[in-house]
């Protein structure tokens, strides 16, 4: 018999992707005949399955495609959306008993290597005053602007030093994630001189190791 017979794996079987990007490879079956040939213009379905922001073009998470002249189908691009995790893409050839093939793919947090100031100009602050210059920096990875990274600021809890406000208007030391842009920029919310003159430290680490730890000066 000349028609499909058997699907099976092609290629790679575990797919990973960094979250806000493409996944670079793409999932591939083949449609064999009883003789073990491949199988031409097959319909094969490709299911994005799991708790995942992935998905195809136009947000779909379920496409049909035909198998070409050697019989294997490949998933169109597939991208990672923002969500964090494990999933399972799973090809099928629909109305046919020739069971699934299952791919195990996950998306992982974006990572930088380095913290980079965009600037240069020193930072200093009269005690009681705003840093006129905002404190902003570059998040990157082989040399590459990284979009979406979390990054962590700490001020040395010094008494009287620079500090930022929560929420609810009080001093604060340190800030928890903060993401860097489409660009890989962040910039730190306001920066606050406290009443004590003096040089002071604030670092910063972003996931994937980066750290920056720049000098806060507060005049008398």
């Amino acid at each position: 018999p000349k028609g499909p017979a058997a699907v099976e794996r092609v290629g790679a079987t575990e797919f990973s992707a960094v979250a806000g990007t493409q996944f670079a490879e793409r999932p591939r079956v083949r449609v064999k005949d009883g003789q073990g040939r491949g199988v031409k213009g097959v319909k094969v379905t490709f299911e994005v399955r799991g708790a995942t922001g992935a998905s195809f073009e136009g947000g779909v998470k379920k496409v049909t495609v035909s198998t070409a002249a050697d019989g294997v189908a490949t998933a169109p691009a597939l991208g990672a959306g923002t969500r964090t995790g494990s999933f399972t893409l799973r090809a099928a050839v629909p109305g046919q008993d020739l069971g699934a093939v299952d791919f195990k793919a996950s998306v992982t947090a974006p990572q930088a290597d380095e913290l980079a100031r965009t600037t240069d100009g020193p930072l200093e602050a009269g005690k009681g005053a705003e840093f006129a210059e905002p404190v902003e920096v570059k998040a990157s990875k082989g040399g590459k602007a990284v979009a979406g990274v979390a990054v962590s600021a700490t001020l040395a809890d010094t008494e009287g030093g620079p500090f930022f406000k929560g929420a609810d208007g009080k001093p604060v030391h340190v800030l928890e994630g903060l993401k860097t842009g489409a660009d890989g920029v962040l910039r730190l919310p306001e920066l606050y001189a406290g009443d004590t003159a003096g040089t002071f430290s604030l670092t910063l680490k972003a996931d994937g190791g980066g750290t920056l730890t720049v000098k806060l000066t507060v005049k008398g």
